[in-house]
């Protein structure tokens, strides 16, 4: 059913388009030189050319192979590297009472530890105002306005649980409370390709937030029992039965 989902992982096939672009980009004209220089080679054997201009195409030909070797290993680990972690860390969470975006912010090493960042933004239903969107000039762009709370942290300390309510609750109860900065919109920019599903669904479960009945105050005399007041009796069962006696 349309609307209804409410995870969305990142688009991480562009990392591979952006490789092969890029491989595109520079191992063509590397062939070319290497073409070019393999038809002067064979133009210098028949013509007989001197020993150092055949060595000198040679190591031309043997530094495009070199170039286009290195590029190709550092394009490969920085694609895989780019799909690993924002396959993991990339993504768009729409909850019972709000949305958590979530981006790949970059990772260090600190004291032999490698630490992952993350931007989590977290809108909830209470404070979102709408979202924004051109299906012609930026499909993949979503700009969604409210009350939202940025946090950039180590990912380790961005982990969230639902309540028995819906509310988002961190698993660090700091965050909670501060820890974020306030802003007013976000943009989703091509992170997800089109956005159209998420926008779709954004507005499928706010209607469903709307309609969430409020929550009733507790009242602890609803879960007591109340207590039966005894009837007084007497030691004589004679006083006990109906009586007749009318005074008129």
């Amino acid at each position: 059913m349309i609307g209804t989902r409410y995870y969305f992982h990142a688009d991480t096939e562009k990392y591979r388009r952006r490789q092969k672009s890029l491989m595109t980009a520079v191992v063509m004209p590397l062939l070319a030189v290497c073409v070019f220089c393999v038809v002067n080679i064979v133009l210098c054997l028949r013509t007989g050319a001197s020993r150092s201009v055949l060595m000198l195409l040679l190591g031309v030909i043997g530094g495009c192979v070199l170039a286009g070797m290195v590029t190709g290993f550092a394009a490969a680990y920085v694609t895989e590297k780019l799909i690993r972690r924002h396959s993991r860390y990339t993504f768009f969470d729409i909850l019972p009472r709000g949305m958590v975006f979530s981006v790949y912010a970059g990772d260090y090493v600190n004291f032999g530890r490698r630490v992952i960042q993350r931007r989590l933004y977290y809108i909830p239903f209470s404070g979102y105002t709408g979202t924004l969107r051109d299906p012609k000039k930026a499909p993949d762009c979503l700009v969604i306005n409210g009350e939202v709370r940025m946090f950039l942290q180590d990912t380790k300390r961005l982990g969230y649980h639902i309540d028995e309510d819906g509310n988002l609750l961190f698993d660090n109860p700091e965050l909670n409370e501060r820890g974020f900065e306030r802003l007013e919109s976000v943009e989703i920019r091509r992170r997800f390709g089109s956005t159209r599903g998420i926008e779709r669904s954004i507005a499928y479960y706010y209607e469903q937030f709307k309609n969430i009945p409020e929550k009733k105050a507790f009242d602890i005399s609803e879960h007591i029992p109340a207590h039966k007041r005894r009837k007084p009796a007497t030691s004589n069962p004679m006083l006990e039965l109906p009586s007749f006696d009318r005074k008129w």
